[in-house]
């Protein structure tokens, strides 16, 4: 085996799991892997065979983000460490990281899709149409005409204080503007959509409803000019939805506006 008393020096345990000597002498100060002997004279650190697996261990709490000086609760005063527990605790957050990590595969899935779908019209300046699922979204009225306000993150100040719970993050949610056509006349709102779970009466929530929307991209708020711009689509119509939404698109420019969704569809007076 090689070694000292037949024990292995640190270069070789370095070289069999993989662990930089620096991470070892590491591990050692945070005492967490202590040699099995360490000569007094020179110096030299020397592990037994056994100690192998512990090395192990210690490098996937690494891999999982565990901090190390955490370890330091799994090994008492006699040094003895308990494997057992530690395993468990690592095998805990190996779970939870999985989790998050199958959310934001289903994020970027979805968001591929919408890019997919999006690009379909990318050179397009004529209404299109498309099928939307319901939604809900949690609405905040908006007195003035949008083309009048500074910008959109000054209308979206209105929910400020408002927070995504982890498993929202990984939703493809919107934001946006909403404009209620009837009779009456004309309600504005911005609005910021919300998970299913949470369209409950603690927000001033709209349903949005399912459907044929027509659609148009375009680089500049047209939301005021709905009703012009599908004027066809809208003939006989008194009462629809207008909603305006940024777009996924396969490359952004830094420096230019987001590309905008303007939807809108008929609904019962």
């Amino acid at each position: 085996m090689g070694g000292k008393k037949g024990l292995l020096s640190i270069g070789e345990v370095s070289r069999i799991t993989g662990a930089s000597v620096r991470s070892l002498r590491y591990y050692e100060k945070i005492n967490i892997l202590k040699p099995a002997h360490t000569d007094p004279y020179s110096g030299y650190r020397y592990y037994s065979f056994e100690q192998i697996n512990l090395v192990g261990v210690i490098m996937y709490c690494n891999e999982l983000d565990i901090p190390l000086k955490e370890l330091t609760r799994f090994i008492d005063r006699s040094a003895t460490v308990d494997l057992s527990a530690l395993l468990a605790y690592g095998k805990g957050i190996a779970e939870k990281k999985l989790r998050n990590i199958q959310k934001g595969l289903r994020f970027i899935e979805n968001a591929e899709r919408e890019i997919a779908l999006t690009e379909k019209h990318r050179q397009s300046h004529k209404a299109y149409s498309r099928e939307m699922p319901q939604k809900f979204f949690r609405v905040a009225p908006y007195v003035q005409p949008f083309e009048e306000s500074e910008s959109a993150s000054e209308i979206m100040k209105l929910f400020f204080g408002f927070e995504y719970g982890a498993k929202d993050s990984y939703e493809l949610l919107e934001y946006g503007f909403l404009c209620e056509h009837s009779p009456s006349g004309v309600r504005r709102y911005a609005f910021m959509e919300l998970p299913e779970r949470k369209a409950s009466a603690r927000y001033d929530v709209k349903v949005i409803p399912a459907g044929t929307y027509f659609c148009k991209r375009s680089e500049e708020s047209q939301i005021e000019q709905a009703r012009q711009i599908f004027a066809k689509q809208l003939k006989g119509t008194v009462s629809f939805l207008a909603i305006e939404t940024d777009v996924f698109v396969a490359k952004y420019k830094i420096d230019a506006p987001p590309v905008n969704e303007l939807r809108v569809i008929s609904v019962s007076g």
